[in-house]
């Protein structure tokens, strides 16, 4: 690639995997660079390494999604896609000295979910696909939501394994159920506030405070 093809899409491309990697590299078991969150993320495609060019042209779906049903379905199949155990994973992992046991289904959500929050910032609130987009989950968005409604985030449902010592989920080590869940809670509470958006939850992440 020369700097004549570098274009628009690129550009967010390569932000977005910067700002994804960094957020989602906060767990004590599997702390990693940036190198090595931008290739985890760009498995996502087909669950094996594919270029930023392939994994833009992915990502660029959900433009033409009408339905949050459409948008969770390709999420999953994405999160699926990167966490799958395969030797060339294996091999990746093994070079950067991680655990593939580490590698839990909320890490990998939280690398996808920042990077398509910082690629797609502009269509939130004027494009109807960018209101499927998950937030990206942690502890201090769980926290806040606990604090806010402890009625319907108690976590305290069966699904729930993995609990911390503050009584909200440890979204690092969460996996495909409780991940899927704690999203489930954040569309009954938006929609008892009337309010249309899942990025919208953001309103109580205060990390940046």
């Amino acid at each position: 690639m020369d700097i004549s093809s570098y274009n628009l899409d690129f550009h967010k491309h390569i932000l977005s995997k910067w700002a994804a990697s960094r957020a989602a590299s906060q767990s004590k078991g599997f702390k990693f660079s940036v190198e090595l969150g931008s290739k985890l993320l760009l498995f996502g495609k087909k669950g094996s390494q594919a270029s930023d060019q392939e994994f833009i042209d992915y990502i660029k779906q959900i433009e033409n999604f009408n339905s949050q049903d459409d948008y969770d379905s390709w999420h999953h199949q994405t999160i699926v896609n990167m966490t799958s155990y395969t030797d060339e994973l294996k091999q990746l992992l093994d070079k950067h000295n991680k655990s593939f046991n580490n590698y839990t289904y909320g890490i990998a959500a939280k690398i996808l979910n920042c990077y398509l929050k910082v690629f797609f910032l502009e269509s939130f609130g004027n494009q109807k696909f960018a209101d499927f987009i998950h937030p990206p989950v942690d502890a201090i968005l769980l926290k806040a939501l606990r604090k806010e409604d402890k009625k319907l985030f108690n976590f305290k449902n069966s699904v729930f394994t993995n609990i911390g010592v503050l009584k909200i989920p440890t979204w690092t080590r969460i996996n495909e159920n409780e991940y899927k869940e704690i999203i489930k809670l954040m569309k009954e509470f938006l929609s008892i506030k009337g309010q249309n958006g899942l990025w919208k939850i953001e309103f109580f992440w205060i990390g940046h405070q």
